[in-house]
């Protein structure tokens, strides 16, 4: 008896540990009437729309999203009074898995909470995630302001500052100064995994020319370790990009302060600071090379 107490009392410890490191690797950033979410290698929206919890608004919210009309919708197991409509699609040999949760918080209003990943699925994270959503328990340290001050990166708070602007959760964008988008992960395996997908949809022959790729040696957040490179010239004339049509991408996957972060840093060969030490401004902050 005492060893199946046992057994219980360490699954709820692992469960605890579970949710914190899921909300623990969260970024939310508010943008008008939606709200979107980075954590676990997901990508997560969160929007109301005036249509009514029926047929109608089904068919009419799945043309919003660009959802095929035909893609059925079911009964959440795990939720009641809640919908769930699944896609995946294959792109380069790459499955992106697609999850809408829909629910009527009130009358004339169809809300829709939205999971996107190239990673393997994990139910546990969306369910937890979905909770905390819905039920608006999520803690405000996990908002992050549409105006870029202070960023945390990986537990680390960095000062950022104009002219950067947010893309999404977990991407930034410093015009002239360079870009970079992150995820921070529980498992190592799907941090590499995400890296892995990013890279291969990014090798697209109709935008780019890869002029260049090798591994090179860098320090990301005070580690040692081997960052994929790659100079890509974009298919668009220098006279029409208004600069440098030469893009420089880093693809770093590292353990940092307890997480596994993937993260892809990009900058034009005219951004500030490329010249002078090889990385833009906003790079410098993260990484460092090392030849």
């Amino acid at each position: 008896m005492k060893r199946i107490l046992i057994g219980i009392f360490l699954l709820t410890i692992f469960n605890s540990i579970a949710q914190s490191t899921t909300i623990q690797n969260l970024q939310a950033v508010k943008d008008g009437n939606q709200t979107l979410y980075n954590t676990e290698g997901y990508d997560v929206a969160q929007i109301d729309f005036e249509l009514y919890f029926d047929e109608k608004g089904f068919r009419k919210v799945k043309n919003k999203l660009g959802i095929p009309k035909e893609t059925p919708i079911f009964d959440s197991p795990d939720f009641p009074n809640v919908k769930v409509i699944e896609q995946n699609v294959m792109e380069n040999g790459i499955v992106s898995h697609s999850i809408y949760f829909l629910s009527t918080p009130r009358w004339g209003i169809l809300k829709v909470v939205a999971f996107g990943t190239s990673c393997s699925r994990v139910p546990a994270i969306e369910k937890e995630l979905y909770t905390e959503i819905i039920k608006k328990t999520l803690p405000k340290s996990v908002f992050t302001s549409l105006t870029v001050d202070t960023v945390m990166f990986a537990g680390r708070p960095v000062d950022f500052g104009p002219p950067c602007q947010w893309m999404g959760p977990r991407n930034l964008q410093c015009p002239n100064h360079g870009q970079m988008n992150w995820s921070e992960f529980t498992d190592s395996v799907r941090a590499r995994q995400l890296i892995t997908n990013q890279k291969i949809r990014n090798d697209d022959p109709g935008k780019y020319s890869i002029l260049e790729q090798k591994q090179v040696d860098v320090i990301f957040e005070g580690q040692e370790v081997k960052a994929l490179r790659c100079t890509l010239k974009i298919n668009i004339p220098e006279l029409i990009m208004g600069g440098s049509n030469v893009l420089i991408v880093y693809y770093v996957n590292a353990k940092v302060r307890d997480r596994y972060v993937s993260c892809v840093l990009s900058q034009y060969t005219d951004d500030v600071g490329v010249k002078k030490t090889k990385l833009a401004q906003l790079l410098s902050q993260v990484m460092q090379l090392k030849e």
